[in-house]
């Protein structure tokens, strides 16, 4: 990313004309921040600056360009993506900022602007409804603004909008909704000391007639809800592989009530086989809501029936203390584990994982450990033998899915990380 001052916007403007008319030159405002920031702005408007450079930096392209437009507004120039992509990345920085000064980013507070022309020295913008597109929605423009002659932009177009996060609302009769987001969390390769593969999860939100939405997890839903859930994740997938040209490879977790219940294993089989080759190039299916007691007969039949359309297949354990070794011989590129629930004070979660791994290398050739909550968590699963890791203190270093990362040992467990993500960008 180009980071240029504001003296130099004009001359930036009047040269990136084409990327002004293809919808890929935005305004971000942290407006709100400044307002209740009060007599306290003065000191935090270089702290907000730096977080808002450093938050685009994560996600942008050489070439990219982010210009100080005034001390509460910026320009981010994106020429290399779609303009819904540039739209979302934008909404993405904006949502970040305004999480981490204001403790949330309230729909009104997001506050985002299309520049539509840049004319005899004056900036033509159109209002976005930024919360729509932080929604999963399509973000029309709303108003016209700024210097007079500039043209009315016409909707905004169906191309791929995406953000770090994917939100969607699914809906299963008679009177069941369900909100789910898909958050890439990225996986290092602790042999090659690189992330090359990041998990698409799910959390998801029920709300089943007059009751208060609750959290849940796939296999407490109808499978036909879970199926749409698991096509939502191979969506996903195809456009971040396709559309915005990630090279690194996603697990997109497919529920075993999904793939079991005959209509939604139709569905789910018709999504896999009109993906592209080069999709599947880089999907990675992982079996997940699995009881302990699969048997292998089964297992195999799963692999077999997924293996035509991915890169690998993967299979998740209930818990680490099942014994994931009768699995072997099933065609398993790996076993992993969701490790959200360890505790870094628990004497025991080091054996626990020790035995896991033995048991994981009998049955398959990767062990992957999502979610580990700590830096020392991640050593100790590294120490128990686990082949691929993942956890906040990754997410912290590699903040969104597009080319594989080097990464040594060094960023993350001897305090050298750059702070990143809702530390200090």
């Amino acid at each position: 990313m180009d980071r240029i001052t504001s003296s130099g916007l004009r001359d930036v403007l009047e040269k990136v004309g084409p990327a002004i008319a293809s919808g890929c030159v935005n305004v971000i405002s942290v407006e709100a921040i400044r307002e209740g920031s009060g007599d306290r702005w003065p000191r935090r408007r270089e702290q907000v600056a730096t977080f808002i450079e450093r938050a685009f930096a994560r996600v942008s392209q050489p070439g990219d360009i982010m210009v100080p437009l005034n001390d509460a507004e910026f320009v981010t120039v994106q020429p290399s993506v779609t303009r819904s992509a540039a739209l979302g990345l934008s909404a993405s920085v904006l949502t970040e900022t305004l999480a981490f000064f204001l403790g949330a980013a309230a729909r009104e507070d997001l506050r985002l602007f299309q520049v539509t022309s840049f004319v005899d020295g004056q900036m033509a913008v159109q209002s976005v409804d930024a919360g729509q597109a932080v929604a999963g929605e399509d973000a029309a423009p709303q108003r016209a603004s700024a210097a007079a002659g500039a043209d009315s932009l016409g909707p905004i177009s169906d191309d791929l909008f995406w953000a770090a996060t994917r939100r969607k609302r699914l809906t299963s009769p008679p009177d069941i909704e369900l909100d789910l987001e898909m958050m890439p969390e990225a996986t290092w390769n602790v042999g090659a000391r690189v992330v090359a593969s990041f998990l698409l999860r799910p959390a998801m939100w029920l709300t089943e007639g007059d009751q208060p939405p609750r959290t849940a997890e796939c296999g407490e839903l109808p499978p036909t809800l879970a199926g749409e859930v698991a096509i939502s994740g191979l969506a996903y997938a195809a456009e971040l592989i396709g559309d915005l040209g990630v090279q690194v490879a996603l697990h997109a977790p497919l529920p075993l009530n999904a793939i079991t219940y005959s209509t939604s294993r139709y569905r789910l089989l018709h999504a896999l086989r009109d993906l592209d080759k080069r999709v599947k190039r880089f999907l990675i299916l992982e079996i997940t809501e699995l009881a302990g007691g699969l048997p292998q007969s089964r297992m195999t039949e799963l692999v077999g029936m997924l293996a035509p359309y991915c890169r690998a297949v993967l299979a998740r354990a209930p818990s680490e203390t099942v014994d994931v070794s009768v699995w072997r011989g099933c065609g398993l590129s790996g076993v992993t584990l969701d490790c959200r629930h360890l505790d870094a004070t628990d004497r025991g979660a080091q054996f626990r994982l020790e035995t896991f791994a033995r048991k994981a290398a009998e049955a398959s050739t990767a062990c992957v450990g999502y979610g580990l909550p700590t830096s020392s968590l991640m050593l100790a699963a590294w120490a128990a033998g686990f082949t691929h890791l993942g956890g906040p203190p990754l997410s912290e270093e590699v903040a969104a899915p597009k080319t594989m990362v080097r990464l040594q040992p060094a960023d993350l467990f001897a305090g050298k990380r750059k702070p990143k993500a809702r530390g200090a960008a």
